[in-house]
């Protein structure tokens, strides 16, 4: 196990989490507003505490996922890099009567991740030290939390992480073995949350109407799903190059799917791939091509 593993397992590693966008609800209906509106339950949370969801269309086609931090007088909201524009839009456009508002925060702001058992111990001390906000959110079963920092704050924050701080390599690998797709790089608004394999994960199925929950709950109830996202387990050398988009091949040559992100992994003793998989051939033993046209065993795997 490497020194970031045991980290992950036992204390916590940090995540900048580039390009989050930021936006507040404030006002007295702020959280039976937000409830309607995303995947999560929103209504439980007291200040500190927090959740992640999807934001989806009437159609059910997820618009972006979302981190909510609740404050004391505010919901503080992380949308996916570049939705940040499109959710203000649309979900503004849905405060009617409600005594709520939509707002961006007064000064630029910075988001990190912590994954670990450890990780809302630090990201409250952080928070305190950097005048931020910080709350347990477990993306991968670890344990987790998020923590939100003025951005000139943010250089503390990565002062302190030293370390522990992952670089993209080592959280996408982080990401795989957990299996955690992340939005616009495994999924995007052309998939419902069955096909980002996020319905069991992203949905709170006890709560009340959300936007698209109709559409969600049918496809629940038909299981009328061809593909998912997978984590595939690839038996290959780190020496290969793998590319987004190449394609996973059925014994009979006939196509499975396509990689969409990939990394190497020690625990895995070979490759990981998130990939859009037919559920027709979850059991079969596959085969995926290298850049250089060479193709390698793989088989769906269990996080690790």
């Amino acid at each position: 196990m490497s020194e970031l593993d045991a980290l992950a397992r036992d204390a916590a590693v940090v995540v900048a989490a580039r390009g989050r966008e930021t936006l507040l609800v404030t006002g007295p209906d702020r959280g039976s507003w937000l409830q309607g509106l995303v995947t999560c339950d929103v209504k439980t949370l007291s200040p500190g505490s927090g959740t992640w969801g999807l934001v989806l269309n009437r159609q059910g086609k997820i618009q972006s996922d979302v981190w909510v931090v609740a404050g004391p007088e505010a919901y503080c909201l992380a949308f996916a890099p570049g939705t940040g524009e499109s959710m203000e839009n649309e979900l503004g456009r849905m405060l009617i009567m409600e005594d709520a508002e939509l707002v961006a925060p007064a000064v630029p702001s910075s988001w990190f991740m912590l994954h670990g058992p450890r990780a809302l111990e630090r990201a409250m001390r952080w928070a305190e030290q950097a005048g931020g906000v910080a709350a347990s959110i477990d993306w991968t079963g670890l344990g987790g939390a998020a923590l939100l920092v003025p951005e000139e704050r943010e250089g503390v924050i990565l002062e302190q992480a030293g370390p522990a701080l992952l670089g993209a390599e080592d959280w996408a690998r982080l990401r795989l073995e957990r299996g955690l797709p992340e939005f616009g790089t495994d999924f995007d608004g052309r998939d419902r949350p069955h096909e980002a394999a996020l319905d069991r994960r992203a949905i709170n199925w006890s709560k009340g109407c959300y936007l698209g929950q109709e559409v969600v709950c049918m496809q629940d109830m038909r299981g009328k799903v061809k593909r998912s996202l997978r984590v595939l387990r690839i038996a290959a050398p780190r020496t290969i190059t793998l590319e987004v988009g190449a394609a996973i091949a059925r014994p009979d040559g006939g196509s499975a799917g396509t990689l969409t992100s990939f990394a190497h992994s020690a625990r895995a003793d070979g490759w990981l791939a998130m990939a859009r998989v037919q559920l027709d051939a979850l059991d079969a033993e596959l085969r995926v091509a290298d850049a250089t046209g060479s193709d390698h065993p793989a088989r769906v795997t269990d996080p690790l």
